[in-house]
């Protein structure tokens, strides 16, 4: 079973176990006259049930809410309009409890969580073939299936309680409407996820074959425990242990897994070759109709289609969202040189210029946009309309205005100086406006989730069949690496930061004591996009000073409501999310509750 194959049908069950209404369409379709309860007794009706609670993760990380909350806000990335307050990434005081992105993912969370309660709660209800050969489940594979949910919910329960710290824990299937809740502590909720995850690690198999890809494994459920452990230990009822453990969870993970790091970056990214030895968790995607709605790739696209002559929306472009933008930091901390490939694959580029070596399989996007509808007079299909010059091209230079006027198309100059010089007019981060849009930036695209099949593409409505990975092995080397890090270890440090390094960029590995900063830096170069970014920062308590420094928005925006955003208010407020009032709104008690500290 390829998870993404049987999705779809899975998604019409678990509506009737989302909110209060009742669900008629087992009863229209009739399976030999079962109620809900019966169905999901079976070995089908249950796996329909576990098979759904997978698809419900497509929910929370293939939304919006998601990306702007993990990667908005951050040194990586900014807002796409220069005009107007953007609160989650200033940090102003229009960032309220009544945020609506805050409320969004907090629903798909719980949404989930009920679904994967109720999974687990109803695996006691169900036949096994000792009792019913034709529709019972064999028992051994019931308890898998049980401990993949606790795998499933721990992740869940993770995000929930790294982004608001305290939140109600919920562990069973809820009976009803609820109308009071409360607030469970943080070290309750690392207590529960580290209970599940060892019933994941003890049960499971450390990996599936690729007709189960996409199941939780012991393999996945040890690596999100070191990443557990690993932020834990920065809380202030850590466990003394706790960055000991999460370091032997990796290295153990690196060693015995039977997982690998890829020969080469560009293979992990390959469209082609999703299913890899690298990937330790993922959400998949295909052709099939419901199945190939995965929309990463346009939120890291500029809106390509506004105010210019002869762009119009192509397959080769997909769509275009511009949700998060890349940081002058976001640029410069990759190497430019040649000598990184991480470079080329992350960002559109001459690595697209052929098929073979073009992340999805195709030899468009090159760090130029082609026309791809006629404007007469002045450009043909084909014709270069929009070209962003990186160190990477052969004969890179500045252009100067004089060399732009000599063109038929806009060119926008690659960040000068330090990540950190913002009295320069760089053509990204600041001046890169379009022509009957004025408010929006145009800049190098975000290429590595780009796919060579689109569906839909109208309005907002181009979707692909890339799959999302959760959790990547490169990530545990850098878990490895942080973990050493917190303890002191500088040998294992930089003995596992430098095994990660060396695959992408062997010349240029890190000596020295290694630090924080520079686990940030490797983390952003090799993970870019596919871990939450402000997790990240607010893990390691580098977000008011790393946002400060690198985001240009959050102190030059020009929408006139000055950031809040320090290292107090940091420590105050902004290391968590506010509670949503949309929510509290609906408790019978939510004013009694308030709301996190400086929310």
């Amino acid at each position: 079973m390829k998870l993404k194959n049987i999705i779809a049908k899975s998604m019409l069950f678990l509506a009737c176990l989302v909110g209060t209404a009742s669900c008629d369409f087992l009863d229209e379709v009739n399976y030999s006259g079962q109620s809900s309860d019966e169905f999901y007794a079976t070995a089908e009706g249950y796996e329909s049930l576990v098979n759904g609670v997978y698809s419900q993760l497509r929910n929370i990380y293939n939304k919006k809410d998601y990306i702007v909350l993990s990667q908005m806000g951050t040194d990586l990335c900014t807002q796409n309009n220069t005009s107007t307050v953007s609160p989650l990434n200033q940090y102003t005081v229009t960032y309220t409890a009544n945020q609506g992105e805050v409320y969004g993912h907090w629903k798909s969370l719980y949404t989930a969580l009920k679904n994967t309660n109720a999974a687990i709660d109803r695996a006691a209800n169900v036949i096994t073939t000792e009792t019913d050969a034709l529709e019972g489940m064999d028992p051994e594979v019931l308890k898998k299936r049980v401990a993949e949910m606790k795998g499933v919910r721990a992740l869940i329960l993770f995000e929930i309680v790294r982004n608001w710290g305290q939140a109600p824990l919920m562990t069973s299937e809820p009976q009803g409407p609820e109308k009071t809740a409360i607030l469970n502590q943080p070290n309750e909720f690392y207590d529960q996820i580290l209970l599940d995850l060892k019933e994941a690690i003890d049960i499971l198999p450390n990996k599936y074959d690729a007709k189960n890809f996409g199941r939780m494994s012991a393999a996945a459920a040890k690596h999100l425990r070191s990443l557990v452990y690993l932020t834990r230990g920065y809380e202030s009822f850590a466990n003394t242990d706790d960055f000991k453990l999460a370091f032997e969870d990796a290295e153990d993970l690196i060693t015995n897994s039977g997982y690998a790091l890829l020969p080469q970056y560009r293979d992990v990214h390959k469209r082609s070759n999703q299913l890899n030895n690298e990937i330790l968790f993922s959400i998949g995607y295909e052709d099939a109709a419901n199945n190939n709605n995965s929309i990463w790739a346009k939120f890291y696209t500029f809106p390509y289609r506004e105010g210019w002559q002869g762009l119009v929306l192509a397959d080769k472009y997909s769509n275009d969202d511009a949700t998060v933008v890349p940081t002058k930091y976001a640029y410069l901390v990759f190497d430019w040189s040649g000598d990184d490939e991480r470079t080329a694959v992350t960002f559109m580029g001459g690595l697209n210029k052929e098929a073979d070596t073009s992340t999805d399989g195709t030899t468009n996007g090159r760090n130029f946009f082609s026309a791809t509808a006629k404007v007469d007079g002045k450009y043909e299909i084909g014709d270069t309309v929009i070209y962003f010059p990186t160190p990477l091209d052969e004969n890179f230079k500045y252009y100067t205005d004089t060399d732009k006027a000599a063109k038929n198309y806009t060119i926008y100059n690659f960040p000068q100086g330090a990540p950190d010089d913002f009295t320069t007019l760089d053509e990204y981060w600041r001046l890169a406006y379009q022509t009957s849009n004025s408010n929006t930036r145009a800049y190098l695209p975000v290429w590595k989730f780009k796919d060579n099949k689109t569906y839909a593409p109208t309005g907002d409505q181009g979707t692909s069949t890339r799959d999302i990975f959760i959790f990547r092995l490169a990530e545990t080397y850098l878990i490895a690496a942080e973990a050493a890090v917190k303890r002191n270890d500088n040998s294992n440090a930089i003995k596992y930061i430098n095994l990660l390094r060396q695959r992408s960029n062997p010349t240029n590995l890190y000596s020295g004591t290694i630090t924080l900063d520079n686990i940030l830096d490797e983390r952003a170069i090799e993970l870019f996009g596919e871990v939450s970014r402000w997790n990240d920062l607010q893990r390691t308590r580098k977000l008011a000073e790393r946002a400060l420094k690198y985001n240009y928005d959050i102190t030059n925006i020009t929408g006139g409501i000055p950031t809040q955003l320090s290292e107090t208010t940091f420590n105050s407020k902004f290391n968590r999310r506010p509670l949503p009032l949309e929510w509290l709104n609906l408790l019978s008690n939510g004013k009694e509750l308030g709301n996190n500290p400086g929310w």
